[in-house]
């Protein structure tokens, strides 16, 4: 019992003084400050009205940015019990976006799920999400017309690589 009030009085007593109530002085004088301090000067009555001009620059969507065709660059062949699955979502910046997904639609795992895509600068391998079993990238329309993901631009081709599925 006498522990239990050791401990108590070490760690409860110091938040106890710390919420003392504060005592009101006695005599309290509020007191204001003017803003602008009155002169004798006259005032300087002007007739020249001032204006100020801003514009706002605005960027629109390029056309090109919503006119992209996914067939145009999904892969040519599949592997047998494999899909490629697209999804138009929602626009980002006026700009088309695409969802992508490279899947097998059996009960095999495979060791890696690769989506590539083929550009003029060569293969980037492209991917959002990736599972034992698929693999998932969104790609964005440029203002040529052509997809891109991540600084990946120009794409031409995709293709879908499962590799050691058992």
């Amino acid at each position: 019992m006498i522990f239990q009030l050791f401990i108590f009085s070490i760690f409860f007593v110091p938040q106890l003084k710390a919420c003392v109530a504060t005592i009101p002085p006695e005599e309290v004088y509020i007191t204001t400050t003017e803003a602008i301090s009155p002169t004798d000067e006259p005032v300087e009555e002007t007739t020249e009205a001032t204006t100020e001009m801003t514009t706002e620059v605005t960027t629109p969507a390029g056309a090109g940015c919503t006119m992209c065709d996914i067939d145009q660059i999904a892969p040519k062949t599949m592997p047998d019990n494999t899909v490629f699955y697209t999804e138009e979502r929602d626009p980002v910046d006026g700009c088309q976006t695409t969802y992508t997904v490279c899947r097998r639609d059996d009960d095999r795992y495979c060791q890696d799920v690769i989506m590539t895509a083929i550009n003029a600068d060569g293969s980037h391998s492209v991917t959002d999400d990736t599972t034992f079993s698929a693999v998932a990238t969104t790609f964005t329309c440029g203002d040529d017309s052509l997809y891109s993901w991540n600084g990946i631009t120009g794409i031409t081709e995709l293709t879908c690589e499962f590799v050691e599925c058992n």
